[in-house]
């Protein structure tokens, strides 16, 4: 049944491409590009069996973040500044509130009362604030007219290089000095005759897909921009993250189905630390060295919910157990925040 809708999916596209059908295009495009998203996410999140939740979780949320970075990078080419930073906003706000709500809430249905490491967690937010940080002081000294344009990105350029290093530094802590912290008991069965063996080189094809699609996804997305006058933050605040996260969003909500919380936790929380430390400064180097004026100020509106939302999350954390309850919560405030945005 899936081979069929695929091949199906394979036919729509090639004829919305050689007919030119601009609303047929974009979203085969934005389907398959979902597609290789999750297959990727799966082929790649096998390596979690062998390496723990700590280091499955760092590399479930890089795969997960590649087709996002991709479409920055492709958004940036074409000069989408906005459709950038409020899609990567767009991804931290809904990694934070919006996957490990539903990730919390289908759990705690399922289990009543799931315990995680807090360790984990508390890392992971330490480097959240760090990043939050930076933010905020780049947006207020832009606020009060200190800094130009120009200035203001060459501030973004120095603070990218520091985020990215302290990024090094927290994987250097967390999965090879200190890395005996994060060891996380399973009670899952996982010997070698239930692990699947990663291909790797279907990995890399999938790679490679994911980046000739991000490519053209852009490019239809710049033209729906224009033709249907579509501000470039809502479409970004939406479109981007669903796109970039949705493998994320499956695997989180699958690992608290088998209660494996922390496995969730990294995910989500382990995403938003790696964009805002990673994929942003990466982001930020590229367009400086373009000449883009692409900087680290956000908007008032933006750093108070992306301030709600380590908030909060932060504060689900304090106990080291989750419930039901916490991740609706999560959810009302991701809802809360949307409709906020929308009407702005």
């Amino acid at each position: 049944m899936k081979k069929i809708t695929l091949i199906i999916l394979l036919i729509i596209f090639i004829f919305s491409m050689l007919n030119n059908i601009f609303i047929l295009n974009l979203i085969t495009t934005f389907c398959f590009l979902i597609i290789v998203a999750i297959k990727l996410s799966r082929e790649i999140n096998v390596l979690s069996y062998w390496f723990g939740d700590k280091l499955g979780g760092f590399i479930s949320s890089t795969s997960g973040n590649l087709p996002e970075l991709f479409i920055s990078i492709f958004a940036l080419k074409s000069n989408l500044i906005e459709l950038v930073k409020s899609g990567l906003l767009g991804s931290i706000i809904g990694n934070m509130l919006l996957v490990l709500g539903l990730s919390i809430l289908f759990g705690g249905i399922k289990y009543n009362e799931q315990i995680f490491n807090k360790i984990i967690a508390r890392t992971n937010f330490s480097l959240l604030f760090l990043a939050l940080c930076s933010l905020i002081i780049a947006s207020t000294i832009s606020f009060q007219g200190k800094l130009n344009t120009h200035k203001s990105c060459i501030f973004s350029f120095y603070i990218a290089i520091i985020l990215l290093l302290i990024y090094v530094l927290g994987l250097i802590f967390s999965l090879v000095t200190h890395k005996n912290l994060f060891l996380v008991h399973s009670d899952e069965n996982n010997n070698e005759n239930n692990i699947k063996k990663t291909n790797f080189i279907l990995i890399i094809i999938l790679l490679i897909i994911a980046y000739t699609l991000s490519e053209h996804l852009v490019s239809l997305i710049n033209t729906a921009i224009t033709k249907f006058k579509i501000p470039e933050k809502i479409m970004g605040i939406i479109i981007m993250p669903l796109i970039g996260n949705v493998a994320e969003y499956i695997t989180a909500i699958y690992a608290s189905l088998k209660n494996k919380i922390n496995l969730s936790i990294e995910i989500s929380i382990g995403s938003s630390m790696q964009l805002l430390l990673f994929t942003l400064p990466t982001i930020i180097i590229i367009a400086f060295l373009l000449g883009l004026p692409l900087t680290l100020v956000y908007s008032f509106y933006e750093l108070i919910i992306l301030i709600i939302s380590i908030g909060l999350a932060f504060f689900v954390f304090q106990d080291g157990k989750s419930y039901w309850l916490e991740g609706a919560i999560l959810l009302a405030s991701y809802l809360i925040i949307i409709l906020g945005y929308w009407l702005i």
